[in-house]
């Protein structure tokens, strides 16, 4: 049943057609990916990504792999979608991006393309490539004349962004019954910002500017020069509460709980809210992550989705997806979650 049509997908990360089996085998019903040929970097250098993920061991490099990973994925009847998410591509690059979609779409038989760039987006509607099209989380779609704009532009799935909130997501739901799928976060990452208004890059050798904040050194300073030990020892207790919150949404350094399961960002006390307002699928992050920690990921959100199947009540769904991930004061603090209201 959670893999039917009429129930919620799990999206799972995938990097390589080896993690595959494995995927579809414990609830993947769908897979998304991203693809970084050699030709782009030897054009464009590792420093201009092709998509949100790093060259380095978060992409597929070759279309053969890829076409192998579709074609297999394609037997169990699972989907792939790939991710041409950057938030926008220069003149230069644009042509490129679409020989390499005609590519992915005509040779490989990828099922959708994820986009963020209104650019390419228009591109590819001139194109007329037999794609579905997924409008990435990274687009900011925060609204219903936003989704609707898209929608125009043929866009058949909205990846909504961390940031709405569950009555948002039920308002959108309402709005858009039947003509537009949802897919929501699950798991492991999360963004000190609006994503898609974040104009700093994700490098996988100096990090993000959001992570590498958490480092700096900060000195207070009243308007005389002079602060008041209270205030100063308030400011320091803000301060090593945005530390700590800064450090549970970028992942808590890739740590699992005690019961085996990948600490950071998490929403699966909300797969009851997404199934009653009919969302369409639930995302796992972490295409750059080990096969272990897509697994455990998977593993867990499985677990509550098969709960939820099953007609448990909202609020033991919620007990068990608390007990399960094994961070009762992470659970009790909040800031992991990404739908805390």
């Amino acid at each position: 049943m959670g893999n039917g049509p009429n129930f919620m997908k799990i999206t799972a990360p995938i990097t390589s057609p080896d993690e595959l089996e494995m995927l579809v085998a414990n609830g993947a019903g769908e897979l998304y990916c991203g693809f970084v040929p050699r030709e782009w970097l030897a054009k464009f250098t590792g420093a201009i990504w092709l998509n949100r993920r790093s060259p380095k061991g978060a992409n597929l490099e070759t279309l053969s792999d890829l076409a192998r990973l579709v074609q297999e994925a394609h037997r169990c009847e699972v989907p792939v979608f790939l991710t041409f998410n950057s938030p926008f591509y220069t003149q230069e690059q644009l042509p490129h991006v679409l020989d390499l979609a005609k590519s992915v779409v005509e040779e490989a038989g990828v099922d959708a393309l994820i986009v963020t760039d209104i650019g390419l987006l228009l591109a590819l509607k001139n194109l007329d490539l037999k794609v579905a099209i997924h409008i990435s989380s990274v687009a900011s779609a925060l609204n219903t004349e936003a989704i609707s704009f898209y929608k125009e532009l043929g866009a058949t799935r909205l990846i909504l962004p961390r940031t709405v909130t569950i009555q948002e997501i039920q308002d959108i739901a309402t709005n858009f019954q039947g003509t537009m799928e949802l897919e929501t976060f699950m798991m492991n990452d999360g963004c000190a910002f609006e994503e898609g208004h974040c104009q700093t890059t994700h490098h996988h050798a100096v990090g993000a500017f959001c992570t590498s904040m958490r480092d700096w050194e900060y000195t207070f300073y009243a308007e005389d020069g002079k602060i008041n030990p209270d205030e100063n020892r308030l400011l320091e207790e803000n301060l090593k509460d945005y530390r700590n919150w800064v450090w549970t949404i970028n992942g808590m350094g890739i740590t699992f709980s005690q019961n085996g399961f990948p600490l950071g960002p998490c929403g699966i006390c909300a797969i009851p809210d997404f199934y009653r307002v009919g969302v369409h699928s639930l995302k796992i992050v972490g295409r750059e992550a080990s096969p272990f920690k897509k697994l455990a990921s998977l593993k867990l959100v499985k677990s509550i989705v098969d709960k939820v199947a099953a007609g448990m009540p909202e609020d033991k769904v919620r007990e068990k997806a608390q007990k399960l991930k094994g961070t009762p004061e992470l659970c009790a603090s909040r800031w992991a979650c990404y739908y805390r209201f």
